[in-house]
């Protein structure tokens, strides 16, 4: 029932197939460029639409949209886990991307959302086809992001393998902390985690530590005021990239503050179309993203 062709297509994954969506500007056939996009820690595929793909179409951009490890169906339905190693998860989505006829392959650009902004930038060090990089938000290590609200001689005994003192602790302080408690068991469940400390050990590989040099994709960061997941993170990547990088400070006072920049994000989107057109030399836009 929407206004514009989608299509549910399948990618192959290993030895599986990974869901998606392709959302089509039109049925014409002609190449264009496109948007791939990745989410996040607890997205689901159909997100895809309301987080990226309307404004792209209205913007003369394709979008395929995909639920990888960790993520919607391929958590719920294939028991697929979350890995750091993304480049093993973004390249056969590419390889996919290129068969199709409507998706120009040259103008090809990955959008990464909030846990995807780490996911997308991992893959680029080493997945070198597209043409542009967008992280929505920067993030150079979600270990360091998301231990900030676990005390510093509790997270030492997570390293040190004190498992059960840990698991009493966090018993004791999840009731009370409706944030650590939410994070804590979606992350035990999307990292296939046998228990809380294992999960926060697991995510120390989702560090761009030692490979952020080999992102020679030009990037475009947005840095959101009072993103409580991610503070600091954006500014961090920037700062390591040494390919083309842009940060794009998103204020409060404009409605684009907190993560993602979700009270805001048509005003996103036009920074983030305006440069694509520029450095995917294309989006022949149908109509202004206003």
């Amino acid at each position: 029932m929407l206004d514009t062709p989608v299509e549910a297509v399948t990618i192959p994954y290993e030895d599986t197939t990974l869901p998606g969506y392709l959302f089509l500007v039109d049925d014409s056939g002609t190449p264009r460029p496109t948007v791939v996009f990745t989410s996040g820690f607890d997205s689901i595929l159909e997100e895809a639409y309301f987080a990226v793909a309307a404004a792209a179409l209205r913007r003369g951009y394709n979008c395929l949209a995909y639920d990888g490890p960790g993520q919607g169906a391929a958590l719920r339905d294939q028991r697929l886990f979350f890995r750091p190693g993304w480049e093993a998860v973004l390249t056969p989505v590419i390889d996919y991307a290129l068969t199709r006829p409507e998706i120009d392959p040259g103008r090809i650009a990955l959008h990464g959302y909030s846990l995807g902004g780490f996911l997308v930038a991992r893959a680029a060090a080493y997945e070198h086809r597209a043409a542009a990089l967008v992280l929505d938000d920067g993030l150079y290590s979600y270990f360091d992001s998301s231990t900030r609200m676990v005390p510093p001689s509790l997270l030492q005994w997570v390293l040190e393998g004190r498992d059960e003192q840990v698991e009493q602790a966090l018993s004791a302080a999840m009731p009370h902390n409706t944030a650590l408690r939410w994070a804590l068991r979606n992350g035990k469940w999307t990292f296939g985690a046998d228990s809380f400390p294992d999960y926060v050990r697991r995510s120390r590989a989702y560090t761009l530590e030692g490979i952020a040099h080999q992102i020679t994709t030009p990037a475009l960061i947005f840095d959101p005021d009072n993103d409580f997941a991610f503070k600091g993170e954006p500014l961090r990547l920037h700062q390591a990239l040494t390919g083309p990088s842009t940060i794009v400070p998103l204020a409060e006072s404009e409605g684009l503050g907190e993560h993602c920049s979700y009270g805001g994000r048509a005003t996103m989107h036009r920074y983030m179309f305006d440069w694509l057109d520029e450095n995917t030399a294309g989006g022949h836009g149908l109509a202004d993203d206003r």
